[in-house]
Order: C-alpha cells, then structure tokens, then sequence
C-alpha cells in the first residue's frame, strides 16, 4: 500500500470514527418528558421509560437526566414533581397552570410580563417587536400603521409577534374544582358553572360538559384540557 492510499484510509477512519462519535452523542428526540420522584421518564410504545442520557423535546428543550434543561442554549431551568413537557413546547404542572417552555410575552391581570428563560418580567414602557409593532406594558398592540388591539388576559406572543395557543385546564385538586382560565387560578362553588372559550361549560361538581354535550368527569389530580382564547394576527 502506497503513502496515498494510507493516508486516505487514516482520513476515512478518521471520518469515521467522528460520525459515529457524534451520532453516538446526539441526543434522543423525545414526544415528552415528565418528572416524578426525582427522576426523568419519557414515554415510547406507551410505556415509562428512565433515559440515561440528554434527551430532546418538542425540538427545542435538552433534558439532562437530573431534571435540568435548557431552550435555545438559555439558562438552566429545573423541572419540578409532576411537571410534564409535551409535544407542543407547553410545560404543564400539576396545579393546573399550561405556559410555553419558548420565551414570550404574557397578559396578566391587564398587563403585560416578557418571560425569559422561565423568569416573567412586567414590560416597562414598550416591547418592540420584530415586525415593527409595539406591545405596551397596558396590554395594548400598536401595528406599524397605527391599528390598535387590546390583548386579553392569558393571551400570549413569542417574542417575534407570533400568537401562540392559549390552554385553559380544569382539575380535581384535594376534592375542589380548580380552574386555570385566561392565565389566572379559580376555585370553584359547589352547584357553580363557569363557561370557557372553547365552549365547554365547567362544573363545581366535578365534571366538564363539552360543545358536543358530551360530559368528562374530573378525577384527583387529572387535568383536562381545553382551548383558551388566542390572539389571530
């Protein structure tokens, strides 16, 4: 074998051996990530499993398997007992409460919190958005021709204006109907409805009745789901 042929044979192991490092090094794309009993499970073919590496979610978060992970090379976060990361970049948590994992802007109470890294700061002045239009801290939209929108209380935009969904829930927590409406927390009255924007009608008895007529019954520590008012641009 000649110096040229060894030479090309030491480049394609090398090459080789890089791509197998680094596919052995990627991390598993995962549908989602929970937390229980301080440890990581994911879910495949249905089942619970315990990763033993750095996994990927929604295509954005990496999991270590203690629970910490970061979106977008930001700052570590930690999951906490019960918390859930699905699909769709939403962290659910065991009172109730949906956000997304992404960095974005939140109206609460008529004002607007910019959530950074997990961490809600309340907009002071103006939030310029890439598209020229402004968010005011009063919770106003202000287009680049001047339009004006009023956000809603639970609506939410990522950072590049784009509307993301909002999700309502309602649970069974210690016996008591808790709702998660518009991105604040009500306990609800025995024999009390409240009615949410999906059409759904909530009960303080226990149940969800849906648009169809159909009834879901809540149980302990269950959350149900359902589409909360969102922002069309």
């Amino acid at each position: 074998m000649n110096i040229i042929s060894i030479r090309a044979f030491a480049l394609g192991l090398a090459l080789g051996l890089q791509l197998n490092l680094q596919a052995a090094s990627a991390p598993e794309t995962v549908s989602t990530v929970s937390f229980k009993q301080g440890k990581v499970l994911t879910m495949k073919d249905g089942k619970a499993n315990e990763p033993t590496n750095v996994v990927l979610v929604a295509n954005l978060a990496l999991v270590q398997t203690n629970g910490t992970y970061t979106v977008h090379k930001g700052k570590e976060r930690q999951l906490t007992e019960g918390q859930v990361i699905g699909a769709d970049g939403m962290l659910t948590s065991p009172d109730g409460s949906v956000v997304p994992i992404v960095d974005h802007l939140f109206v609460k109470g008529g004002r607007v919190q910019v959530v950074k890294d997990g961490v809600g700061t309340p907009v002071a002045g103006e939030f310029a958005l890439p598209d020229g239009s402004k968010v005011t801290a009063d919770a106003s939209l202000r287009a680049r021709d001047g339009r004006l929108t009023r956000l809603l209380d639970g609506q939410i935009l990522k950072l590049d204006g784009t509307a993301l969904p909002v999700t309502d829930t309602a649970s069974l927590q210690g016996g008591k109907v808790v709702l998660y409406k518009d991105g604040a927390r009500l306990e609800m009255r025995r024999g009390q409805f409240m009615a949410m924007s999906d059409g759904s009608r909530v009960s303080g008895d226990g149940y969800v009745q849906k648009p169809d007529g159909s009834r879901v019954t809540l149980r302990e520590g269950e959350i149900v789901k359902l589409d909360g008012a969102t922002l069309k641009r």
